[in-house]
């Protein structure tokens, strides 16, 4: 080493070199360094090496033009704002490339030679590191205590979203080998945008791996840096594929065709777990309604904010800017799913983007309707003024009643017996407005008068945002009269009725008996629909649909004569449609007649077990 008492003589700078080191065991039989200094030198060369304790090595900078550097490169590190600063040298192992770039163009001579020195001493300190990182790279491998040197800030990396398990994109902001009971593990924060109703923000996850022997795969770990992926590009291209999709959708609402799974978290004894239900179907997406319905259930980053929240996360420029938007890095760091509601399985959970197409409408369903004609343009004509939102006819309307917003829903009741029409006329209107048809029991909604009014204030008022046509199917606690015996019910028939009155959409309550209905419901029931039992013109009709529907080898005269109602002629179709794919043949009028019989063998028994029970009771 070279004896220097002044470093800015120009002559010497560029020979000296940092200072030598003596090795000592101590107690425990470990090699110990200790540098060898020259006391007069410290306060002159640009950083002295210190060796605090086994396995440690610190650069304790001395040189302004060198902290400068470092602060630059290393804005995250508060000790480079300190007197005299120490900094572990495995700390600077990521910036040795920058270093030896400043080392070369620097425009200042002695920064020059500060960082060249500092860089040299780097080299030589990291040498079995360097090598080894060298032959981790060559073979897209690593082991758990170099992911260190792999896993660094502002890396691209994907990972599998915990729900769906497609592959979705992060930028590493932090990345920290940890300790718990469990053992070691590596932490790594990843910079990732979601939407949590109000906008697009950016936010944090956290995401784990923990520790493991010897050498595996990058591919293997549950993070992984894009540049060690096979396929790079086509696994970008998929991932921001998705990401636009998730722009697209997680705003607002969106009534869509999906064909997946519903996904949500469930505590099971205790454990967290990922329940996965088929949900082939329609569905909504909507994150506030979400919330709204289930706000237990831990959405993290997509929870929407309060209006405190709002303000402060605009003061802090959060969310997205509108041109921000479209862009594809942006949409790599997008999720792969969004919350909403499947109406085939009448349950919130998440959904995969990736599955959601748009809704064919059948908007000739409606003409399939068997009612008389008169019913059907009544019933169209009042239904089209809801599905239009004239604002003219909502002013009209609204000049009706002193009360601001009363009065002014489309509400259908029809009754009559089982399968004859009741429940079709509202999947009809919904097609026919291309609106979602939610189907709705008493058991969703409560049996208890506050259970009610909480929930079905709560779904009517996502009812009115999505446009949807609410179908509350077998009705019969909230229209029969009320009396002075049943308070309960009595009080669950005032909630309903004082909701109602508000509720501004459209509404079908369907009852399989002609009831003695409460006068209060009658006033504000819009429209009263009968179903009769079918008749042979009506089935003769119901057959005729069902077969050109279907595209059916028959005609409707083959089967007129045979009881049914609709939902057993439907019924029929559907079990001999199964029955003729499980033989290998063709649908014919045999499979359909046995079909029929059978069904006609269980209505005939009923009826005869319902005769004998009655005269019984006579």
């Amino acid at each position: 080493m070279s004896n220097i008492k002044n470093f800015d003589d120009e002559s010497l700078r560029w020979n000296w070199k940092w200072s030598c080191f003596e090795e000592t065991k101590d107690h425990y039989q470990r090699v110990e360094r200790k540098a060898k200094v020259d006391n007069e030198q410290t306060k002159a060369v640009p950083f002295n090496v210190v060796y605090p304790q086994y396995n440690k090595t610190y650069v304790e900078l001395n040189s302004a033009q060198l902290i400068e550097i470092l602060r630059d490169l290393l804005p995250d590190c508060s000790n480079l704002h300190k007197e005299k600063p120490k900094i572990n040298a495995l700390d600077l192992y990521h910036v040795m490339d920058q270093l030896s770039d400043i080392s070369e163009n620097h425009s200042d001579p002695k920064t020059k030679c500060h960082v060249y020195h500092l860089n040299e001493f780097l080299k030589d300190e990291h040498k079995d590191l360097i090598n080894l990182h060298a032959l981790m790279l060559k073979s897209k491998t690593v082991s758990f205590d170099m992911l260190w040197v792999f896993y660094t800030a502002n890396l691209n990396v994907w990972y599998r979203c915990g729900m769906s398990g497609q592959q979705v994109g992060g930028i590493i902001s932090s990345a920290l080998e940890k300790q718990n009971d469990c053992g070691k593990y590596f932490e790594i924060t990843l910079t990732v945008i979601d939407c949590d109703g109000n906008g697009f923000k950016r936010c944090s996850i956290v995401r784990i791996i923990r520790e493991f022997d010897g050498q595996r795969s990058f591919s293997d770990l549950p993070v992984v840096p894009f540049k060690f992926s096979n396929a790079y590009d086509y696994l970008k291209e998929s991932i921001v594929k998705n990401g636009s999709r998730f722009f697209e959708l997680a705003l607002g609402n969106r009534f869509m065709q999906y064909e997946g799974s519903l996904m949500r978290k469930r505590v099971i004894d205790g454990c967290m777990q990922i329940e996965k239900l088929r949900a082939d179907g329609r569905v909504m997406i909507d994150l506030r309604s979400f919330a709204t319905m289930n706000p237990q259930y831990d959405m993290g980053n997509a929870k929407p904010p309060n209006k405190g929240d709002v303000e402060l996360y605009n003061e802090k420029g959060v969310y997205l800017e509108n041109d921000e938007i479209p862009l594809d890095d942006n949409y790599f760091l997008a999720p792969a799913v969004v919350y909403g509601f499947s109406f085939a399985l009448k349950e919130w959970g998440m959904f995969e983007v990736s599955k959601f197409s748009d809704i064919h409408f059948d908007e000739d369903a409606i003409d399939h309707l068997v009612i008389s004609q008169n019913k059907k343009d009544m019933l169209t004509g009042l239904v089209r003024q809801y599905g239009e939102l004239k604002k003219t006819n909502i002013q009209l309307e609204k000049t009706l009643d002193p009360i601001s917003n009363k009065g002014n829903g489309c509400i259908f009741l029809c009754y009559g017996p089982p399968g004859t029409g009741k429940t079709l006329t509202a999947e009809c209107v919904a097609e026919f407005l291309r609106r979602p048809l939610w189907n709705l029991t008493i058991h969703e909604l409560g049996t208890k008068a506050k259970e009610l009014e909480e929930n079905l204030t709560k779904v009517l008022d996502i009812a009115h945002k999505w446009r949807a046509v609410l179908l509350l199917d077998e009705a019969d606690i909230y229209l029969e009269k009320r009396d002075t015996l049943n308070i309960e019910r009595n009080a669950m028939v005032g909630v309903f009725l004082r909701l109602l009155e508000y509720y501004q959409g459209v509404l079908f309550l369907t009852t399989n008996r002609v009831t003695n209905f409460d006068d209060a419901i009658c006033s504000r029931v819009s429209m009263f629909f009968h179903y009769p039992k079918l008749n042979e013109k009506e089935r003769l009709g119901t057959w005729a649909n069902f077969i050109r529907r279907g595209n059916l080898p028959f005609k409707a005269d083959d089967f007129v004569n045979y009881e049914l109602n609709g939902r057993e002629i439907r019924n029929v179709i559907h079990i001999a449609r199964k029955l003729a794919q499980d033989k290998g043949t063709d649908l014919n009028s045999s499979i359909m007649i046995d079909v029929i019989e059978t069904v006609l063998g269980f209505q005939n028994e009923k009826n005869r077990s319902k005769s004998t029970t009655n005269g019984v009771n006579h």
